[in-house]
């Protein structure tokens, strides 16, 4: 191991511009989860741990950077503020933050591993929490770093991804924020479609409405299908010119302070047919079911029965394949929900609970057309909040 260079040392030292506005919520707000993820540390006899995921590095500091894409990580200590170790270039917006207590440098030109276990070694921490289940820890750099790290590791997974579940109310209002942004650009591509238009005049029409009404950059391309290919699942616009009789399937998102709401609509280009009607009625069923029964104490595998047995009834439950909804909050590309932490879906003991918020996501992809309307919730004391309003008829476009 060598010590770290004098330009990392510098550059470590040099003065730093803090820039408060950067943070999405007040500097108390972090202070406060900072505390709720020491208070775990301690229980778990932890000298500090290391996150290697870009969303709950946001959650905890507001540190955020398109730069993720190459290595970094935030060393989080038992007590005093994180540490992030970042590519030279990300290391100004981690120090514009007054939540971040110092960044290490890694120059291109360096084995970032070789950084990271320096860094660790002159902490003199005795055990650490490691996030081994984020996808930016890859096998190779974790068998490396337990190589060349002098201090032993334990799984460090959940503890943040619990806390995230739940949202602030000032989370919770950029989350309406986010609602508002994602119905205008979806009612922009739902204004676009006409034969003789392209899937990337309905594209850029949603995406461009929704960036006029105020969100940011999504954590997931918007989908924008047209036609046959509307089918497949996960298809995207690609040049292709929309004609009668095509199903035109939207979803989009908007996104406030990295918090998105999401939202599905589906159109016909010319009359419905009667498969059409039938299936539009059955994802608006579902969609009401859900949003009639979510509420506190239910399970997620609860709702996501009654929500199934109404779709089954009508013979169309083989279309039916995806889970009714997933948990959504912070989103960084490639994902703009959080359903890998929490979802509603067949036999999941997940207990609802009042502020979590779900993107309820009704879905069929049925021969030669696919179809969604979905909406964003957020559970109340009671039942739950729609937080994106617009109205979910399938729409008919002459």
């Amino acid at each position: 191991m060598h010590a770290l260079t004098q330009s990392q040392q510098e550059i470590m030292n040099a003065q730093r511009q803090i820039w408060p506005q950067e943070l999405s919520f007040p500097e108390e707000d972090f202070a406060a989860r900072l505390a709720r993820v020491q208070q775990d540390l301690h229980s778990k006899d932890l000298d500090g741990a290391l996150l290697f995921d870009p969303e709950n590095m946001f959650w905890l500091t507001g540190y955020q950077t398109i730069g993720y894409f190459t290595f970094q990580a935030m060393y989080v200590p038992a007590a005093g503020k994180p540490v992030v170790i970042t590519r030279v270039v990300n290391r100004d917006m981690a120090l514009a933050l007054p939540t971040i207590a110092a960044a290490v440098p890694v120059f291109d030109t360096q084995d970032h591993i070789a950084v990271l276990a320096e860094f660790l070694n002159q902490t003199g921490a005795r055990r650490l929490g490691l996030e081994t289940v984020s996808r930016y820890l890859n096998v190779s750099d974790h068998r490396r770093l337990e190589a060349a790290a002098e201090v032993p590791f334990t799984d460090w997974n959940g503890t943040i991804e619990q806390f995230r579940m739940i949202k602030s109310p000032a989370q919770l209002d950029r989350m309406r924020a986010a609602a508002r942004a994602v119905e205008a650009g979806i009612d922009a591509a739902l204004k676009e479609i006409a034969p003789g238009k392209t899937d990337n005049d309905l594209a850029a029409a949603l995406i461009g409405g929704s960036t006029r009404a105020g969100s940011e950059y999504f954590g997931h391309p918007p989908m924008v299908v047209a036609g046959p290919r509307s089918e497949l699942c996960f298809a995207l616009w690609r040049r292709n010119t929309i004609q009668k009789g095509d199903v035109v399937l939207l979803e989009g998102a908007g996104v406030v302070d990295r918090y998105h709401a999401l939202m599905s609509r589906s159109a016909v280009v010319g009359k419905p047919t009667d498969e059409h009607k039938a299936t539009a009625e059955a994802l608006n069923e579902i969609l009401e079911t859900a949003v009639d029964n979510i509420k506190p104490g239910l399970t997620a595998g609860e709702i996501d029965h009654l929500c199934r047995a109404r779709v089954e009834a009508k013979g169309l439950g083989k279309y039916f394949k995806s889970r009714t909804a997933y948990g959504i909050g912070i989103g960084f590309p490639p994902n703009w929900a959080e359903g890998h932490i929490y979802s509603i879906r067949p036999d999941d003991p997940l207990v609802i609970q009042p502020n979590m918020t779900f993107h309820i996501i009704p879905t069929m992809f049925r021969e030669g057309f696919g179809m969604a309307i979905s909406d964003s919730v957020c559970v109340t004391e009671s039942g739950c909040e729609v937080l994106t309003r617009y109205p979910r008829d399938l729409v008919v476009v002459d």
